[in-house]
């Protein structure tokens, strides 16, 4: 599949498409926030040229069926509000990894929320999924509240799972599988 070739998926306050070349600025700026990626598995971008691999890297998983990453759209304009994915898809095990960010402008709104819904209910309904994973930072309350909301259960910690910035960092592993999505 191509950029071209996937459909927006949109509600009433947000959309999710394709990220483009032209979002690079709005990527990086979301990626370069120290308290955006203060639970993150990699240190704050610095740099325009990771936000453009970023995106490339984005077109050739589309491509492959590797992963599926979303620009999220809030409001009118085109200006991304965060990004979300599914990646590390092992379609011969029907299962996926999600990730997310939000800018902190849009925080506490429920678009979170709102987002993964389209996300998971395309990953379940049109990419036949069975499970869908999520990794979280054990203080990341915020982010559990919301895998919690969706219908995630907390199944375990992983201990030093990622380094980042010279420290181990450890996450609960949440899950959410297809009978226990209540589109």
């Amino acid at each position: 599949m191509h950029h071209a070739d996937f459909p927006d998926l949109s509600t009433e306050r947000l959309r999710l498409r394709t990220l483009r070349a032209d979002d690079a600025p709005d990527l990086l700026a979301l990626y370069a926030d120290p308290e955006v990626m203060r639970h993150w598995i990699h240190p704050p971008w610095t740099a325009l040229a990771q936000a453009q691999a970023a995106i490339n890297e984005a077109g050739r998983d589309l491509a492959s069926g590797a992963a599926l990453h979303l620009a999220i759209i809030a409001g009118p304009g085109d200006r991304l509000a965060g990004s979300c994915a599914l990646y590390d898809i092992a379609h011969e095990h029907r299962r996926a990894t999600l990730g997310y960010l939000l800018a902190e402008t849009y925080w506490g709104q429920g678009l979170a929320r709102e987002a993964l819904g389209l996300l998971l209910g395309h990953g379940f309904a049109t990419l036949g999924l069975e499970r869908i994973e999520a990794e979280v930072t054990p203080h990341n309350l915020a982010s559990q509240s919301v895998l919690a909301r969706l219908g995630f259960r907390r199944e375990g910690r992983l201990h030093a799972r990622w380094r980042v910035g010279g420290a181990t960092r450890d996450v609960d592993l949440w899950a959410l599988l297809r009978q226990g999505w209540a589109a």
